[in-house]
């Protein structure tokens, strides 16, 4: 019994270390390729100076253009966040001293603040931008994606409420979702 307690006391005390997720879940609306899906916000506690966002979508296909292109209708991203966007204040001081990079492995963004706007039932949300810059080539000036994320602070977590996913390419589409 000894034994069992001073093993859930000791990786009670590592959990904070390890890392905790916390996850927002999202239904996303119908679109032009996608009758309706799911989306995950999971925010992962990693280093001291940020944390790992990692977005998972899953869409249902719908039509003919939608089951052609169904290997691309799942698929995420994972983003490193500074720590200051965990809060509020972090959207006001990235509106204040503008845009950052922000890198996972050999993926780059830019996240930029856009405004403030009541969306959805939230007064006084938060919009910021996250571009790929990985993706930019001569055909993909402004990169082959980019998105919105819509953040309240009475929101739990990472406080996004909404998403707007946009691919540019020969089958552009977006994907929007709301907080379930």
């Amino acid at each position: 019994m000894r034994m069992i307690l001073t093993l859930f006391l000791a990786l009670s005390f590592m959990s904070p270390a390890m890392g905790v997720t916390e996850s927002l879940y999202h239904r996303v609306l119908d679109g032009k390729y996608h009758k309706d899906g799911n989306l995950e916000i999971k925010k992962h506690e990693a280093f001291n100076d940020g944390f790992l966002v990692n977005i998972d979508y899953k869409l249902k296909p719908k039509g003919l253009i939608g089951r052609i292109l169904k290997k691309y209708m799942q698929g995420s991203y994972v983003l490193s966040f500074p720590s200051m966007m965990s809060t509020e204040q972090g959207y006001y001081d990235l509106k204040d001293f503008g845009p950052i990079d922000i890198a996972n492995e050999d993926k780059v963004a830019t996240i930029k603040y856009i405004k403030q706007m009541d969306k959805d039932g939230y007064k006084d949300a938060h919009v910021v931008e996250i571009r790929s810059k990985s993706t930019v080539s001569r055909d993909y000036p402004e990169g082959k994606w980019h998105m919105l994320l819509y953040y309240h602070p009475s929101i739990h977590s990472l406080g996004v409420f909404r998403t707007e996913i946009f691919y540019h390419g020969k089958y552009s589409y977006e994907i929007v979702s709301k907080l379930k």
